[in-house]
């Protein structure tokens, strides 16, 4: 199959660990995804929710199949980042000892300001409060003389200053240190090939030439999911399972048909024909089962 070689920018740096791509930059993956229709998956977390486990966030991992893609392509470059293995020089660990009480000072400015605009808002009640406790100890109504201000200012003084042992922990989307950044070096490596996956490489290639967004199918038994937009936007509209011959059981024919109704989608096969083209059966089940 002849590739195509498309590069319209920069190409974009992966780092490969075990076996598959991550991506830390998220203006780079939103290039991957708008420009170039390669989805991957989200596996960090939301960081304005980072409780939730329905919005995934940085970093991206690519499948070995994605990172060949991207790298043929000309769309990305692995970068290899085996020098981030040793030892820190004496210089990188005084920046990040400075990075570390950047993030002290910082998150301590933060939450004195969220402290105090929380006083403000409740200042009528703290006051209430006080006043309703010189009352219980016995003060006269016209005895109790409350200043709103000069009681602001002693609740302020009362904020404790955050210590570092209870500092959030920030992940960095990519090296802090720009210095080390570029020091890491292209590299002509690539994610190990089963046997079984070099047709699958060659049915996503054909499928993303036709204009296609692809993800994984496992979650529905098959190899992909063809998508004929951004997955954020639409469903899936086919399950792909990748055959090594023209021929399958009946029995695995009919299962797949049968998930298939189940999720609403169509059942693709697709499989190398002797030519060496890529071909492709397209079921839809219509009696009842």
């Amino acid at each position: 199959m002849v590739r195509r070689k498309m590069t319209t920018n920069k190409p974009i740096s992966l780092n490969l660990i075990g076996n598959r791509g991550f991506l830390f930059n998220g203006n780079d993956y939103l290039t991957l995804r708008t420009e170039h229709k390669i989805v991957g998956n989200l596996i960090g977390c939301d960081v304005n929710n980072p409780r939730s486990t329905a919005i995934g966030g940085l970093p991206a991992i690519f499948s070995p199949i994605e990172v060949r893609f991207l790298v043929e392509k000309g769309f990305a470059v692995i970068r290899n980042t085996s020098d981030l293995k040793q030892p820190p020089t004496e210089e990188i660990s005084q920046q990040y000892s400075q990075f570390l009480d950047n993030q002290l000072q910082e998150q301590r400015e933060i939450l004195r300001k969220r402290k105090i605009s929380e006083l403000q808002d409740n200042l009528e009640k703290i006051v209430q409060g006080k006043r309703k406790k010189l009352l219980k100890s016995g003060l006269r109504e016209e005895d109790i003389n409350l200043d709103s201000g000069k009681i602001l200012q002693e609740e302020i003084d009362k904020i404790p200053e955050l210590q570092r042992e209870n500092l959030l922990i920030q992940t960095p989307t990519e090296h802090p240190f720009p210095k080390m950044r570029e020091e890491t070096r292209e590299t002509q490596e690539l994610p190990e090939f089963q046997e079984e996956e070099e047709l699958k490489y060659q049915v996503f290639c054909d499928l993303w030439e036709k204009g296609n967004f692809l993800t994984s199918g496992s979650t529905f038994g098959g190899d992909f999911l063809i998508y004929p937009s951004d997955p954020l936007i639409v469903h899936a509209g086919q399950v792909v399972h990748v055959l090594r011959e023209s021929q399958m059981d009946t029995r695995k024919f009919i299962s797949c048909n049968r998930l298939c109704v189940g999720v609403k989608k169509s059942c693709v096969f697709a499989y190398r024909e002797p030519s060496g083209s890529i071909a492709y059966l397209t079921s839809q089940w219509e009696g009842n089962f």
